[in-house]
């Protein structure tokens, strides 16, 4: 009887011990709160990228308006030099030119890819972005 009121106050003692729940708890967050960082980093690329190529559509679509002679290409390559901190030898963004008689339309387009897409199965997202400016 002895022996076994011994092994159950051992038992007690080590279910109460909480020294190692810290570390444990630890281990299980930690890839959560990981992802969720860079899920707020790569949304806040993504956005980046988005707002910059708006830009560079927009100051095109009136480069196009206000310059006599401008073609579609050089309406498309002059936004393709608008795209300030983003550089077009590394990434794919293709801008598409329309001088019409009354407007100039200058649409966008980019395949963003997540820095992690290596390690992580995340698809790519189209980015489209569309400017129109009236001469």
């Amino acid at each position: 009887v002895g022996e076994m009121n011994r092994a159950r106050n051992i038992f007690l003692r080590r279910a109460r011990d909480a020294s190692g729940s810290v570390a444990v708890e630890f281990a299980l967050l930690l890839p959560v709160y990981i992802a969720f960082m860079f899920g707020i980093i790569e949304f806040g690329r993504m956005l980046w990228i988005r707002n910059t190529m708006e830009f560079a559509a927009e100051i095109a679509a009136r480069y196009g308006a206000i310059t006599s002679g401008a073609t579609n290409a050089t309406v498309a390559a002059y936004a393709t030099t608008q795209l300030i901190g983003i550089d077009p030898a590394t990434t794919t963004i293709t801008f598409t030119a329309n001088v019409a008689a009354s407007t100039v339309t200058v649409v966008g387009t980019h395949a963003f890819t997540t820095l992690v897409a290596a390690y992580v199965p995340i698809p790519a997202t189209t980015l489209t972005v569309t400017a129109t400016f009236a001469k």
